[in-house]
């Protein structure tokens, strides 16, 4: 007789590894879509604009000129040519495009790469939560222990530094950095960047900047990247995407910036893992960043237009509260404890009210048991509709309990 499989005992480095919340949610609104039910979607990060038609047209003529084939481990020299003039124009970082530029299969592709050849057995990563769940699981997957820090509403959700220097410790690798902030919108500003730069200074700790919301910033604010400030750049892996600004998230494409002190190792995991990524799509995105400044500010534009009309709603309201959401197009609403838990809730808008929402609990922090993520990457009417449905639940909640 065979020995046993153990089909149902994976590897151990999965015990830790919960499905998303997110994608939960997603999965049965399509499902109720699938019944013929009508579901307002406010729970997914997918901006509902189609890819500039320059990328399109550009990835297009790349498949008929037999552009199908392999290419580089790092990404196309193309790419990563357009990549370091984009970079220095609009966020003023300089990196060389033949070894300081790689690009990867999606953002999240980027961060696994930067973990896995940095972090393991003995490391600690500092994730400051409310946070993007692949973060803690990324560090877990390469073997390293996650330090959570968690973020204040009161501190308009922002790292304190003398809260970071109080969780460095001579195990500390890496310290993540998300800025515009998923899911608060929260944007860093220079001088507290600044402060971070100094706790860090005499550490080991690399940063890991997620910038992939930095175009989508409103109200008059910039985005500022931490390897722009003070010695930072020199510990610092920029993160940053096509799916977010450009409305190319399904052409998974990334990218990972830093010294080549930083690159080469993590171009050695993606040598072994996805070789190189898709080539065709490669030379859209070029287009993309070359060409469609202004398809991307039209889109920015729409985003604040949007985050307008559901701040006006909210303000009508003293249940919800947004925090200081300067950037991203999410919204982070907390509530008073006693309306109950945010997976309860969430379930329910879904299940009774036709609108899908993300509780707070996916985003890691004690806080997000009584906070629901909501995107505004829908249209206006779905916005309003879909934010008065929770704003009406969310009344009924109150008075049931407090009657």
């Amino acid at each position: 007789m065979n020995a046993a499989l153990d089909l149902d005992r994976p590897a151990a480095r999965l015990a830790e590894i919960t499905p998303s919340s997110i994608r939960a949610i997603f999965d049965r609104a399509n499902e109720l879509e699938r019944t013929g039910e009508r579901v307002i979607h406010l729970e997914i990060g997918r901006p509902d604009f189609d890819t500039p038609d320059v990328a399109k047209q550009h990835a297009i003529q790349a498949i008929a000129d037999g552009k199908v084939h392999y290419g580089p481990n790092s990404g196309l020299l193309e790419l990563r040519e357009a990549l370091s003039r984009y970079l220095g124009r609009r966020h003023g970082l300089c990196y060389r495009p033949e070894d300081e530029l790689l690009v990867t299969i999606g953002a999240n592709e980027a961060v696994f790469l930067a973990m896995m050849a940095f972090c393991g057995p003995g490391d600690e990563v500092v994730v400051p939560v409310p946070a993007w769940s692949a973060y803690v699981a990324c560090v877990r997957l390469a073997g390293a222990t996650p330090v959570l820090l968690p973020l204040r509403a009161e501190n308009g959700y922002q790292v304190d530094p003398d809260e970071l220097a109080s969780v460095i410790t001579p195990r500390t690798r890496m310290v993540v950095w998300c800025t515009p902030h998923n899911p608060t919108g929260a944007v860093t500003d220079p001088e507290r960047l600044a402060r971070i730069g100094e706790v860090l200074h005499s550490t080991r700790a690399l940063l890991l900047s997620d910038e992939i919301y930095g175009e989508l910033v409103y109200a008059g604010r910039r985005h500022v990247s931490p390897a722009s400030i003070g010695d930072l750049r020199h510990r610092t892996f920029v993160v940053g995407g096509f799916a977010k600004a450009y409305a190319m998230d399904g052409w998974r494409l990334g990218w990972l910036a830093g010294p080549p002190e930083l690159i080469r190792p993590a171009l050695r995991i993606r040598q072994f893992t996805t070789i190189c990524p898709t080539t065709f799509a490669q030379l859209g995105a070029a287009a993309a960043l070359e060409e469609a400044d202004a398809d991307r500010e039209a889109m920015r534009q729409e985003f604040e237009r949007r985050r307008s009309a559901a701040l006006d709603l909210l303000t009508q309201q003293n249940l919800l509260s947004p925090g200081q959401p300067h950037g991203t197009f999410y919204l982070y609403l907390s509530y008073p404890e006693q309306l109950g838990p945010s997976d309860e809730i969430a379930w329910e808008l879904l299940e009774e009210h036709r609108v899908a929402v993300v509780p707070g609990t996916a985003f890691g922090a004690a806080s997000g048991k009584h906070a629901l993520r909501i995107s505004y990457a829908c249209g206006i009417e779905d916005l309003r509709e879909g934010l008065t449905r929770v704003i009406t639940a969310m009344a009924d909640r109150s008075g049931s309990r407090s009657g």
